[in-house]
């Protein structure tokens, strides 16, 4: 079983690179303004404090049990783009995130 620690931090990584690519969505443009927005570089320091959380979960459990667990962060972008993109969750999605969901399930029970 996956520890409470480990989890967490897979957790919170997750949540921070769904949310960095929440505003990598929001700070498309042009080009040049692209490199100029906002969103574009609070998305990267997003992605940054995921990447500093996944490797600090590394240190706690086994690559084979983390990096699946990684797979979270499609269920929280599918959530996070319909609350704040209006983008729409379709029954396809639903079966993709229920089977993520397993999947997770398994892995943090064997882990």
């Amino acid at each position: 079983m996956v520890s409470i620690l480990t989890l967490v931090l897979v957790i919170s990584s997750t949540l921070l690179g769904a949310g960095g690519a929440l505003f990598f969505k929001k700070g498309v443009g042009s080009i040049r303004k692209m490199f100029t927005s906002g969103y574009l570089w609070y998305g990267l320091f997003l992605y940054g404090l995921s990447v500093i959380l996944y490797v600090a979960a590394l240190r706690f459990e086994e690559l084979t049990v983390v990096y699946p667990l990684v797979s979270l962060t499609y269920i929280w972008t599918i959530i996070f783009a319909a609350k704040y993109l209006n983008e729409k969750i379709t029954s396809t999605k639903i079966i993709a995130v229920s089977g993520i969901i397993v999947g997770v399930l398994f892995i943090t029970l064997a882990g």
